[in-house]
C-alpha cells in the first residue's frame, strides 16, 4: 500500500526592506509592517504541523508495519494519529485567521494609492494590491485542499482501526489521500510563487517611488 505523503510546510512570508524618509514610502512601509505582524500567527504555527506531521507519518508506517494479531496497538496507533490530525486543524484555523487579520491590514494600501500622484508609482502599488490579493486567495485555496487531505487522511486512519477493512478499500483510500495530498503540494507550490512575485513587484515598486522623490 502507498504511504500517506504529508503536506509541505508553507514557508515563505513578506521580506520587508528598510523603508524610511519619503512620505509615500514611509505609508507602504507602515502597511507592510502591520501586514507582515498580523502574519506572525501563521508563521508560528508553520513548525508546529511540521512536527506534527513528520510525527504522524511515523505512526503510519509504524501502523503499516503491525500484523493483523496486533490490532489492539493498531488501534491505539490510529487513535493518536486521528487526534494528531484534529490538532493540525487548530493550527490551521489558527494560520487562517492570521491571513485573514493580515489582508484586512493590507486594505490601509487603498489609502496610500489614493494619495499618490506619481502615476508610476500609483499603477505600481495598484499592482502590489492585486498581487497580494492574488497571494491571499492562494493561501485560501491552500487551506480548502489541505481540509480536505486532512479529513481523507482521518478518514484512512478509522479504515485500519476497523478489523472488517478489506486491503482493496484501504489502497484505494491511501491512494486518495496521496492524491489530495499532491494537491497540496500544486497549492503550497502556487502560494510561495505568489510571495516570491508580490516580494519582487514590492522591490520595484518602492524603486520607483524612491526615484520619484530624488
Amino acid at each position: 500500500m502507498n504511504k500517506v505523503i504529508t503536506a509541505t510546510v508553507i514557508s515563505s512570508a513578506l521580506f520587508l526592506g528598510a523603508c524610511s524618509g519619503p512620505a509615500a514610502e514611509e505609508q507602504l512601509d507602515s502597511v507592510l509592517k502591520s501586514t507582515f505582524d498580523a502574519e506572525k500567527d501563521y508563521r508560528d504555527t508553520q513548525k508546529d504541523m511540521q512536527k506534527l506531521e513528520e510525527d504522524e507519518q511515523q505512526l503510519f508506517e509504524s501502523i503499516m508495519s503491525l500484523t493483523q494479531e496486533e490490532q489492539e496497538e493498531v488501534g491505539a496507533q490510529a487513535e493518536e494519529a486521528i487526534a494528531s490530525a484534529k490538532e493540525r486543524l487548530e493550527l490551521l484555523a489558527s494560520e487562517k485567521e492570521s491571513m485573514a487579520a493580515a489582508q484586512e491590514n493590507f486594505k490601509e494600501i487603498d489609502a496610500v494609492i489614493e494619495e499618490t500622484d506619481e502615476e508610476n508609482v500609483k499603477s505600481g502599488l495598484t499592482d502590489l494590491k492585486a498581487k497580494m490579493q492574488e497571494r491571499f486567495e492562494a493561501h485560501v485555496a491552500f487551506a480548502d485542499a489541505y481540509e480536505n487531505l486532512n479529513m481523507q487522511q482521518q478518514e484512512l486512519y478509522t479504515m485500519l482501526q476497523d478489523e472488517n477493512s478489506t486491503l482493496q478499500s484501504l489502497q484505494e483510500k491511501a491512494l486518495a489521500v496521496n492524491g489530495q495530498n499532491q494537491l497540496v503540494q500544486d497549492a503550497v507550490t502556487a502560494f510561495n510563487e505568489k510571495t516570491e512575485q508580490f516580494n519582487e513587484l514590492k522591490n520595484s515598486v518602492i524603486s520607483e517611488i524612491e526615484k520619484s522623490e530624488e
